[in-house]
């Protein structure tokens, strides 16, 4: 069963053989969070955006420790559709490499728009599409996952 939980990606990179980290580096907490990350990690690629220069492939930072960076795409979103074939594509290539523990921040629908409560009702259903996913994705991969993010979208009403 996935694990649900509050914190920074990065900090879950340090205890999963693979970060899958969706987002972007701009106004918003992921720079602050990307760059003390990369600061105190020597084996880090130095690059001020990970999303533009180390997206889409697994890049090992430390001796059996990885991150897989996805870019926003429409909305700073993406569809379902492209959700589940990026975390596909990430998943097959952990469970064909020896990798079973798993973290990933997930990401927005592209339907956000200026109304709070229907953005708040899009992010409940993907966190439960990622939850639902992620427990199908188990048994399919052999991995065990965990979905965590800076607010608490995958902890709300536990």
């Amino acid at each position: 069963m996935p694990v649900s939980s509050q914190g920074d990606i990065f900090d879950a990179a340090l205890r999963v053989q693979l970060a899958i980290v969706f987002g972007h580096v701009g106004f918003n907490e992921m720079r602050q969070c990307w760059d003390a990350f990369a600061e105190n990690e020597p084996g880090i690629p130095k690059v001020q955006d990970p999303f533009a220069k180390l997206a889409d492939h697994a890049i090992e930072w430390s001796k059996g420790k990885w991150l897989w960076f996805v870019a926003e795409q429409e909305d700073h979103g993406m569809t379902d559709e492209k959700l589940t074939s990026v975390l596909d594509a990430a998943l097959s290539w952990a469970s064909t490499n020896g990798i079973v523990t798993i973290a990933t921040n997930g990401i927005a629908n592209t339907d956000h728009g200026m109304i709070t409560a229907q953005n708040r009702h899009s992010d409940e259903q993907r966190a439960a599409f990622l939850q639902a996913y992620a427990h199908e994705a188990e048994q399919k991969y052999g991995v065990s996952v965990e979905l965590i993010s800076l607010n608490d979208v995958f902890v709300r009403g536990r």
